[in-house]
Formats: structure tokens, sequence, C-alpha cells
């Protein structure tokens, strides 16, 4: 009987759990859609929609097929106006990868009758399309990945008009077009159904609005950080506060800025997941009086989230000398749901 080498079991199995799926995001003219792809499972499949993406190749193309109740169809065309479709350039065909079932919400690589042609062009399977899946002499439709966030996006796509465009120069490739926002006369650009971007997610936690309000730090009595995320200048602002109710001539010092003050303000701008800030001392001033303040920067801080609810604060400050590396917890998760929906609307992806 083998000895089994548990040390090595678990490390398999660390590094099965925490392997991340590539995630690619349709930046479509009608909402975002998010599709996961299968890594793992469609290899040959992956790289070859990903060359696609990271090439830019999927950039101002048009989802020029669409049958309700089935699938829709794109990554082949881009549209001029005036009914004509300039054609994108495509690497060599690949190997037939089919296995996994074509489900609703899941894309496909289109192809011809030839099991091995599939290049550039994909669907989305709008209903579970079990006569896609191979069986018998039908070998089949490639699945790749699945739709993990906008299925409501694909299901508006489905309900556009469809109309039979086969005056355009592609004949009958466009005979099942879908337009919005259409009237009569010629097809514009703007009645498209347009991927303006196509591109790799990162990843790394981005930071957003929904972040904003009460943090702590779990590990002492009172320490804590409230904060403000201004995305439209890309700047966090926030205030380093201690519950101290010992009033300042107790004898009692917090060692940090005026004898009676037990709190610092911080600024600065982010990216993704991290924000550098400068920290500043205030002295001087009474509350509800125009008495002067006065400010004075004393170090910096270093605040990088990896969720909606946890972080880890890096400071190192002047007057006096020390630093260090405090956790943060979220003071409440009222707003959780909306902090990871911006944080997903908020990611513009990695350079390919």
């Amino acid at each position: 009987m083998k000895k089994i080498n548990f040390t090595l079991v678990l490390i398999s199995l660390l590094i099965t759990f925490n392997a991340q799926s590539t995630t690619v995001r349709f930046e479509t003219n009608v909402g975002d859609i998010d599709i996961e792809l299968y890594d793992d499972q469609a290899p040959v499949t992956v790289q070859n929609f990903l060359n696609y993406v990271n090439d830019g190749d999927y950039d101002d193309t048009v989802i020029h097929r669409s049958i309700p109740g089935f699938v829709f169809q794109g990554g082949g065309y881009r549209y001029s106006g005036n009914n004509v479709f300039t054609t994108v350039a495509t690497d060599s065909p690949i190997v037939l990868e089919a296995g996994l079932s074509n489900d609703e919400g899941t894309i496909a690589m289109a192809r011809t009758s030839f099991a091995d042609s599939a290049t550039n062009q994909w669907f989305i399977n709008l209903v579970d399309n079990v006569g896609l899946n191979p069986s018998g002499s039908n070998e089949g439709y490639a699945v790749f990945g699945k739709v993990i966030r906008g299925l409501d996006i694909v299901k508006f796509i489905e309900s556009f008009k469809i109309v039979n465009f086969a005056g355009s120069n592609l004949g009958q490739a466009t005979k099942d077009f879908p337009i919005y926002g259409y009237l009569a006369g010629s097809v514009k650009k703007e009645n498209t159904v347009k991927i303006n971007r196509a591109f790799v997610l990162s990843d790394t936690f981005q930071i957003n609005a929904g972040l904003s309000g009460a943090w702590f730090n779990p590990d002492t009595n009172g320490q804590g950080v409230y904060l403000e995320v201004l995305p439209s200048v890309n700047m966090l602002i926030s205030a380093w506060f201690i519950y101290d109710l010992l009033p300042g001539d107790t004898g009692q010092s917090n060692g940090i800025g005026a004898t009676d003050q037990r709190w610092l303000t911080m600024e600065g701008n982010y990216t993704e997941d991290s924000v550098e800030s400068l920290v500043y001392s205030t002295t001087g001033g009474v509350f509800d009086s125009s008495e002067s303040v006065s400010y004075q920067q004393i170090g910096t801080v270093t605040i990088q989230f990896s969720s909606c609810n946890r972080a880890v604060m890096t400071y190192e400050l002047t007057q006096p000398s020390i630093s260090g590396t405090i956790p943060l917890h979220r003071q409440s998760d009222s707003n959780v749901d909306l902090c990871q929906q911006l944080a997903a609307e908020a990611n513009q992806g990695v350079a390919p």
C-alpha cells in the first residue's frame, strides 16, 4: 500500500482553492457583461479568446446575429455605417474543445461545419442549448466561460428588435441583426449593439465610494478611522482618531499632536486597492468659533483594502517618531453589497 504524502496533498488543495479564474468584461453601449473563463477546462479556447481580447480585436465590434430563445453572436465585424461592415482579422483556427454544456449564460466559440475551424467569433447561449453539446455524430460547440455579472444586459440585448440586414455587404451573415433606438430609414452606428471595449479584469480590489464610513482597529479600545472616498477627484480623505474622554489637563498625553487633541487628518490619491496619504496634525481653534486652525504635516499613511470590510493601515510619523501597522475593520456592514457592486464597476482591467 502506497504511503500518502499529506503535505503534498494539502499544498495541492491550497493551489486548487486559491486559483483565480480569468474574467473578461464586454463593455457594451447598453451595459457591462462580465465573463468568467474556464481556464482549466478549455485552455486552448480560452487562450485563443484572450489573444483577441488583449490585441483589442473585439473593441468596437458589433453583435451581428441574434436569435431570441437561442443565441446572440459577435466578435467578427465592425459597422462603419451606410450598410457597410469591416471584417476583424483572424488568427489560425483552433482545435475543438467541446465537452462543457451549452447552458444558459455560457459563452462558446462559433465555427463552420468543420470541427476545428473556430477563430474569433463567439456566441452567448440565451437558453440551455442541449442541441449544441457533443452527442453521437454531433461534435458540438466549445463552451469556454459563463456570464457572472450582466446577465440582465444579455437578456436586454435578447429583447431588441431583429431586422433582416441582408442588404449589407455581409449578406446573409446579418439577416438576424439586432438593433435598438431605430425608427426608420438606414441603420445608423448608434442603432447597433456595440462592444466598446473588451478587457481582462484585475483581481485586485478596487477602492470605491461604498467604503466611506467608520472603520476601527479591533486590537485596541477605541482607535479608528473615518474615511470618505471621492471618486470624482480620485481622492480619499480621512480622520484617524482615538475615543479618549480624558481632558488634556489630567496629565494623560497621547504623545501625538496637541495635548488635548486625539485625532489626525489624512488625504491622498488612491490607485486600485491602496491609498497613500499625507498626515496632518491640527492645533488651535475652538468648537463653533471663528478662531483659526493651524495644520502641520507630521508623516505618511498607506491604507490597503482587501475587501469591502477589511484593510491594513501602515503609518510613519515624525512627531513623535513612530511607525507601525494596524488592521482595520468596517464598523457597519450595512452597505457592503453596494460597495461590492461599485468595486466591480470601478474595475478598469489590467494592461495586456
